[in-house]
């Protein structure tokens, strides 16, 4: 029987409807009367397509596997600059394989999984240009997937793709590893693939299907730098390691659920509907370096639905502390360069960096920003960016608690004073305006404040503001100086008690830009004067007999006129 291979064959049918007009219908857009020709090209001219034709007949001449190529072919020209989600490459290759498989199967029918995984992909591509079709190619799925329910279906074990060796400096690990644990249960080898970089050396893995409470979170994970300084602030340096993992587990899954709820939200919808779509990376003792969020959805849902969930991922036999190096950069490597950017907090993000080169010295600039696939001159105003978030939480006596910074929203507020701070004369006193400004809340618009700042330092009219705000500092540290700070809570207990003060702060900038505007309203008419003067210079009496008469009459009263208020002005300057 070939009921399966049958299901998947009447999806691809529904498929190729809804990718030849969609086809058909972008390329005559973007290349008008020469669309077929481009298709012929971008497809080498196969002998099995007329050379042209009605437009009807020519969209009906695709079959799947031109529609497929022709998406990856002209993927950058054509459909991409339409706003094609970027997935839809992936899904017309994976199908790609799916379409060649079932044309040439035979008598033989296709394994439930790879039937439920081809229909899904085709629905997902179907869903982003006919919502319709994916409608009906996604009963189809759920036909295929009934027929499974309750059935206990035999097979054959699957060796799958051999584990490449350990890559580690220390050599295989030979307890607690994952890949020990095949007979228990907690983790299968599946049919999907993955390749991955390190060392310099690209290798492709097995992909495995692993339980949950197999695995636990990467601490060193750069998107949660700022809440695991939250919380050893609060429990203590390094209290996270004294947890057992359920614990630790859960703890950090907070983390990384309130680092960004929106897409949490999204990917979990997502996994619950379609299962997980890119498989994720595992070290060999159970930590999770790429797809922590992915991992924090699976575990949100097994908790919603009582049903076991498996994560899918690579396993590389390395240790995180002999071959930290190598993992940080594959990590790097994955989350910001093979594939898109991934969305950071720009805190966490700049708090990773300055961690890994400057506190740790794990990596050079120019390692990083190739990892990373970005410029070096990126990396280091990064760097530069987290060097002054470290000066700002000393000053407020609250040393490395980085995640104070990401509450006080001060990155994009010191990214912006980069460049009046290399215009000043002493930079130290800038940036302890603005650390004290930002302390005691008396910041309730960033933009104004460095717009305002960089007013002041472009026309050399700061020195007197400097001088101010420096006396309003000292009388605040005296203050704060008796204050016994532990924690956030007391710092912004200090700002509010102190109301008065951060007031003269704000009116200090406010009476700072009235003086600048009193002066360039004192300048004005000088600047006027000497803007007529260089265009009266620029004309050329020569024209002038050229000028027909009415429009010599017209200048000659006109520089009458203007020989009067030069006259009049002259009088009330004197």
């Amino acid at each position: 029987m070939t009921e399966k291979l049958e299901y998947v064959q009447k999806g691809q049918r529904i498929l190729l409807t809804s990718l030849s007009g969609f086809i058909g219908q972008t390329f005559r857009r973007e290349y008008k009367d020469r669309w077929w020709n481009e298709v012929l090209d971008a497809l080498n001219a196969p002998y099995d397509l007329p050379y042209s034709g009605e437009y009807g007949d020519l969209v009906d001449s695709l079959d799947l596997a031109n529609c497929l190529r022709l998406i990856n072919k002209r993927w950058f020209e054509v459909f991409d600059r339409y706003n094609l989600n970027l997935s839809c490459r992936a899904w017309a290759n994976e199908l790609m394989g799916v379409r060649n498989i079932t044309a040439h199967r035979g008598q033989t029918d296709l394994d439930q999984a790879y039937a439920e995984r081809a229909l899904d992909t085709m629905a997902l591509l179907c869903k982003e240009i006919d919502p319709e079709g994916a409608t009906e190619i996604r009963e189809l799925y759920k036909q295929v997937r009934a027929k499974a329910e309750g059935t206990k279906i035999v097979t054959a074990p699957f060796s799958g793709l051999a584990q490449p060796a350990s890559e580690s400096a220390r050599g295989a690990l030979t307890e607690d590893s994952l890949l020990q644990l095949e007979d228990s249960g907690k983790i299968q080898k599946t049919t999907q693939t993955r390749k991955i970089t390190y060392g310099g050396k690209t290798t492709v893995y097995p992909v495995y299907k692993i339980r949950l409470d197999a695995l636990y979170y990467n601490d060193q994970n750069d998107r949660i730098a700022t809440w695991i300084s939250r919380y050893e602030a609060e429990n203590g340096e390094d209290s996270l390691k004294g947890l057992n993992m359920d614990i630790y587990n859960r703890v950090i899954e907070e983390f990384v659920a309130e680092s960004n709820p929106e897409a949490i939200r999204k990917t979990q919808k997502n996994i619950a509907m379609f299962g997980q779509r890119e498989p994720g990376v595992v070290l060999a003792d159970g930590r999770v370096v790429d797809g922590n969020r992915r991992f924090t959805c699976l575990r949100r849902i097994q908790r919603e639905t009582g049903e076991t969930q498996w994560f899918e991922a690579a396993i590389m036999d390395v240790d995180i502390d002999v071959d930290r190096k190598q993992i940080k950069i594959l990590e790097l490597s994955v989350q910001h360069g093979e594939e898109k950017k991934v969305d950071y907090d720009l805190i966490d993000y700049a708090v990773g960096t300055y961690r890994d080169i400057v506190q740790t010295g794990l990596l050079t600039i120019e390692e990083y920003a190739q990892s990373a696939n970005e410029p070096a001159s990126d990396v280091k105003r990064r760097i530069e960016i987290a060097e002054i978030i470290s000066e700002f939480l000393v000053f407020i006596r609250l040393p490395g608690q980085f995640h104070v910074a990401r509450d006080y929203k001060v990155y994009s507020l010191f990214e912006e004073l980069l460049i009046p701070l290399k215009r000043v004369e002493n930079e130290t006193v800038l940036k302890q305006i603005a650390f004290a400004n930002a302390m005691m809340k008396a910041v309730p618009d960033q933009r104004k404040f460095v717009r305002d700042i960089k007013t002041l330092v472009s026309k050399d009219q700061y020195a007197a503001y400097f001088e101010e705000q420096e006396a309003l500092i000292a009388k605040m540290r005296e203050l704060y100086d008796a204050e016994s700070i532990h924690t956030q809570k007391d710092v912004e207990a200090f700002a509010d008690n102190n109301r008065g003060l951060a007031r003269e702060m704000e009116a200090s900038l406010d009476d700072a830009m009235l003086r600048v505007s009193a002066q360039q309203t004192r300048m004005k008419p000088a600047v006027i004067v000497t803007k007529c003067f260089k265009q009266m210079v620029d004309i050329d009496p020569r024209v002038f007999p050229m000028m027909d008469v009415e429009d010599q009459e017209t200048l000659r009263a006109n520089l009458d006129e203007l020989a009067k208020l030069i006259e009049q002005l002259r009088r009330k300057l004197s």
